[in-house]
């Protein structure tokens, strides 16, 4: 941005500096990524009058007007990719075969299990664990957690030998940063040696370029999105674990950028955490974009929605009316008997919490049945989950042997394939031949 333009010019939305001018806008590095933003500074976003202007050493916040860019948090010009570099496959969600389930992931998907005692063992098909679980903070990077450099991870997370653990990669902003600054290859290399089935893209910040003080620069929210971009190929190209794209986003461009990327790379699932939307005036609208995306993809999708039991009945029969399934990821049935000990009761169809003195563990079980058997209760008045959603429970009996050795085997195919340092081309669905 030339110099005439680097300065602090009051407007019609409040007087935000440096705001975009489209012939300037066009010669930034970002603009493919950008496409320039009606609101958004883009350079200093402080107040000349103020100390803190260009005072860049001591400013969180990316843009263009930085004077001084610490490694590696933040830097514009950084290691993340543009979405259309990223290539993925869904392969065990692509929707073939008589045995492929409309809905590939149970309706409830808990996390926070490590809280239980020790010597528990939930039946769980599903388990999540979260970034704090799995990335350390440091000062120089981020480091594999204690739990990822445990000999069993299901142990540790309270869970059956047989239950399949998504990894959840959403945390607060230093968490994150944590990810971002740490020799990632080690994470991977650990979820390999757990077998941790699935992976979500990471919550890397995406805030609003309308409100604030100071307003977020269109370059912080990009290059937070090109940082997604690039762990998801990572994720896909360095472990054997399903890569779940989170999608936020910054205007209707991004939306339907996501929508054309679903699209061309045949992905089924995808995650969305809703935890830090927790106005329902401020929740509703982001659900509806997420619908809008998902309504400009041709067939039905599977969304991991992070949200509290409060918002489920939202967010199934929004998504439901449109087609589609989804997975609520939470801690709250867990959290209610483990940490405060009380019990999730429904009445008159709504879920209640009310003391108990019965055991931690005990809570824990019966409010994940409670939570479990009301989320059923919506799904099955919708056409999308064939008159019920899918239960998260490997009940006694129940042969999972072939599924394992169906798994086992595709993760063997998968190592083989990327054996290389670079990752040979993979065709897209409308080159393959049948």
């Amino acid at each position: 941005m030339s110099s005439d333009q680097d300065r602090y010019e009051p407007n019609e939305y409040g007087g935000s500096p440096n705001l975009f001018r489209g012939s300037a806008c066009r010669s930034c590095s970002l603009f493919g990524d950008c496409g320039g933003s009606s609101t958004a500074p883009c350079g200093c976003v402080w107040d000349p009058k103020s100390d803190r202007y260009h005072d860049c050493k001591n400013c969180p916040l990316i843009c263009r007007a930085r004077k001084e860019a610490p490694a590696p948090y933040h830097k514009v010009k950084d290691g993340g990719l543009s979405l259309s570099k990223v290539s993925t496959r869904q392969g065990r969600f692509s929707g073939r075969g008589e045995e492929t389930p409309r809905a590939p992931f149970p309706l409830l998907i808990p996390f926070q299990t490590a809280e239980l005692p020790e010597g528990t063992r939930l039946p769980l098909g599903w388990a999540g664990v979260r970034l704090s679980e799995l990335v350390n903070k440091g000062s120089g990077g981020g480091s594999a957690s204690q739990l990822l450099a445990s000999e069993n991870i299901r142990e540790e997370l309270r869970v059956s030998p047989e239950t399949k653990v998504l990894a959840l990669l959403n945390g607060k902003d230093d968490r994150l940063a944590a990810l971002w600054g740490m020799d990632r290859s080690k994470l991977y290399d650990r979820a390999e040696q757990h077998g941790i089935e699935a992976i979500t893209g990471p919550t890397f910040s995406i805030s609003s370029e309308r409100e604030g003080d100071p307003r977020t620069p269109a370059a912080q929210n990009v290059i937070m999105q090109k940082r997604h971009h690039k762990v998801l190929a990572e994720i896909d190209a360095q472990t054997t674990a399903t890569p779940i794209p989170n999608l936020y986003w910054r205007g209707r461009r991004d939306r339907e950028k996501w929508a054309e990327w679903l699209e061309e790379n045949q992905v089924q699932v995808v995650y969305r955490d809703f935890t830090m939307t927790t106005q329902k005036e401020n929740f509703r609208p982001e659900l509806a974009g997420l619908i809008e995306i998902l309504g400009r993809v041709d067939r039905p999708m599977h969304v991991l929605a992070g949200v509290g039991i409060g918002k489920a009945k939202w967010t199934i029969r929004r998504l439901g009316e449109k087609g589609h399934t989804c997975s609520i990821i939470t801690s709250g049935p867990i959290y209610t008997g483990v940490i405060g000990g009380k019990k999730v009761t429904r009445e008159n169809g709504d879920i209640e919490k009310t003391e108990s003195d019965a055991s931690r563990p005990t809570l824990a079980k019966e409010n994940l049945d409670v939570a479990e058997a009301y989320l059923q209760n919506i799904a099955s008045e919708l056409s999308s989950y064939e008159g019920g959603g899918v239960a998260n429970r490997v009940h006694k009996g129940q042969d999972r042997s072939k599924e394992g050795r169906e798994a086992r085997e595709g993760k063997r195919r998968h190592q083989a394939a990327k054996s290389t340092p670079r990752r040979s081309h993979r065709p897209r669905a409308s080159e393959e031949t049948s």
